[in-house]
């Protein structure tokens, strides 16, 4: 792929602090609040925003997972970013803290075919938030060049249609693996069984995440983890 002169910005922005999850989560008994990140690549072409968040007023969501959730718009804002000047919304992922707030920009969302299919299943996300309206998919079909410099990995195993958002330049490599890993500790290849679609797609994550480690980037940014890198 093309990569970029120089490396655009990119802003973590901290959309919402997950402070509870229900009981029948693998994890109700270890379980520590945890950040959900959007990220912002400042783009010579116009600004790419990486998932959006939880969004509001879904009263079961709210109730499952007690959290505080924040404005995208304003956090756009925050970083000077006008929203209408977004150019395309990625979803790494369709669960429902990654895409509840799509509705609140205008632009293309561009997602994985796999992922769509998924997002159709019962229980999979909040139905509303993740859909994506015909004439705003971009839909995708394995790795794909967004647009100078940016490129979209494929990488099954959190979900079917889970995609790393790659950004390159001639000074460095930045990946965005949204939640190929939760912690950033299980970047090594420990797997949290908590962060599997299931146990059968162990070895899909495995791969997805070898994969992502041979790119060698410079900096690895995860949407859940408290070290933002």
């Amino acid at each position: 792929m093309s990569g970029l002169v120089n490396m655009p910005r990119i802003d973590v922005l901290e959309l919402a602090r997950v402070e509870g999850v229900p009981e029948f989560h693998p994890e109700y008994h270890t379980f520590s609040p945890f950040p959900v990140h959007a990220f912002v690549i400042h783009h010579p072409d116009g600004a790419i925003v990486v998932d959006t968040g939880i969004g509001f007023g879904n009263e079961f969501i709210d109730a499952l997972y007690p959290h505080d959730s924040m404005s995208i718009v304003d956090e756009l804002h925050r970083c000077g970013v006008d929203e209408r000047d977004v150019q395309l919304i990625v979803n790494s992922h369709l669960h429902f803290d990654h895409c509840g707030q799509n509705h609140s920009l205008a632009c293309p969302i561009a997602v994985q075919r796999a992922e769509l299919e998924a997002a159709r299943q019962p229980h999979y996300s909040v139905n509303d938030w993740a859909a994506v309206p015909a004439h705003r998919a971009r839909v995708l079909d394995g790795d794909t060049q967004l647009c100078d410099g940016v490129e979209v990995l494929r990488t099954p195993g959190h979900t079917p249609g889970h995609q790393a958002v790659l950004i390159r330049s001639d000074e460095s490599t930045v990946l965005i693996a949204a939640q190929c890993i939760f912690r950033r500790d299980a970047w090594s290849g420990d797997l949290e069984d908590a962060n599997l679609h299931g146990s059968e797609w162990r070895e899909q994550a495995a791969d997805s995440v070898a994969r992502l480690r041979r790119l060698n980037p410079d900096r690895v940014l995860l949407s859940h983890d408290l070290a933002i890198g």
